[in-house]
């Protein structure tokens, strides 16, 4: 489902999306600009994370299959009852340098709530942009 170019792909009602951006942007561009895209949606991701997981549980996926999965993230999944299907799992998700967490994982490792790490997820990243 993946190409080696794409991050990410989405099935939804028979449309296609793809994405070549890193992390969780595409998660945040769907839930904001193609509301109920992901409802009901199969993803494939190369990478998941508790922060991109609760993305996807906001946006209410059916499915999900990954390369790679952090431990929270599985259980993210398990407690919304959405399957997840994955190659590799992780404790956590490091960074790119690979030297510490990624930073959505450390900004979303005591959150439960999909709303609440939509809301420190969009904050974090307006913050960045400053």
């Amino acid at each position: 489902m993946l190409s080696s170019a794409s991050t990410i792909a989405v099935v939804s009602n028979g449309e296609i999306f793809t994405s070549q951006e890193r992390g969780v942007k595409p998660l945040l561009h769907l839930l904001s600009e193609k509301k109920g895209f992901l409802k009901g949606a199969s993803v494939a991701d190369k990478v998941i994370g508790k922060a991109a997981a609760l993305l996807m549980v906001l946006g209410e996926i059916k499915e999900v299959h990954t390369l790679i999965i952090s431990e929270p993230a599985i259980k993210v999944f398990e407690k919304h009852n959405i399957p997840c299907f994955y190659d590799k799992k992780v404790d956590r998700i490091v960074n790119r340098t690979g030297d510490g967490l990624c930073p959505m994982e450390t900004l979303c490792l005591d959150v439960e709530e999909p709303k609440e790490a939509f809301q420190k997820i969009t904050d974090f990243i307006k913050t960045m942009k400053k």
